[in-house]
């Protein structure tokens, strides 16, 4: 497995990833597993670098397997203040990353799904690229100097949610309903529901941290 670089995947737990859904993964990235984030390898087709966590939910056998064919375990205490997906950032950023992919479907579980959000705004700042997905479902974190740019198809939604108190700034061209030097202060919901109108779609923000959640058409 190749050494670290300044691109990482993070694989979080969840629900498994469907099978029908296209998810296009760097090749020249290093690869985390978030603990049980780790049965998404295989289906992904891609091999591990570290497998972070406490452990209480991969299975045993498909860690053994990961570590035999080279990859590094890091065990946390059961007892920790931190989630695996934070640890796993944590280790991504020591690492020198400024890409970050986080590949995954949520637990089901509303505060882990609340906690991941505020963990993903927190981080955006300090990354030149933040992007999570399911492979149907893509979510950017948009901050001053790193606009977005969102290849999608016509009709496809698009949510502008604000990922810190204020964000201000805002600038969309290929929305349906276009932002031009607006703001969304925190709490909007003004920015939920727009739709690509022509591609590629591309948001900018002048302060804060915002929320680009891109909704793909289901092929």
């Amino acid at each position: 497995m190749g050494q670290p670089t300044n691109k990482v995947i993070i694989l979080s737990g969840g629900e498994p990833l469907e099978a029908d859904r296209e998810i296009v993964l760097p090749g020249d990235a290093y690869v985390i597993a978030a603990d049980s984030g780790l049965h998404h390898a295989a289906d992904l087709g891609i091999g591990v670098d570290l497998v972070i966590g406490d452990m209480d939910s991969v299975d045993p056998g498909t860690l053994a397997a990961a570590v035999g064919r080279g990859s590094r375990k890091e065990l946390h205490p059961t007892d920790k203040d931190r989630t695996d997906l934070e640890l796993a950032i944590d280790a991504a950023l020591d690492r020198g990353a400024r890409t970050l992919l986080i590949v995954g479907a949520h637990t089901g579980r509303l505060d882990h799904l609340l906690g991941a959000m505020g963990l993903f705004s927190a981080t955006a700042p300090h990354v030149d690229e933040i992007i999570w997905t399911d492979g149907l479902t893509e979510v950017y974190g948009c901050v001053p100097g790193h606009p977005v740019i969102v290849n999608g198809r016509v009709g496809d939604g698009v949510s502008l949610i604000p990922g810190s108190t204020n964000v201000s700034g805002i600038r969309t061209e290929g929305l349906r309903w276009r932002l031009f030097d607006d703001a969304l202060p925190a709490g909007s919901t003004r920015g939920i529901s727009n739709v690509i109108a022509t591609t590629p779609v591309s948001v900018s923000v002048e302060a804060g941290t915002l929320l680009v959640v891109h909704e793909r058409t289901p092929t």
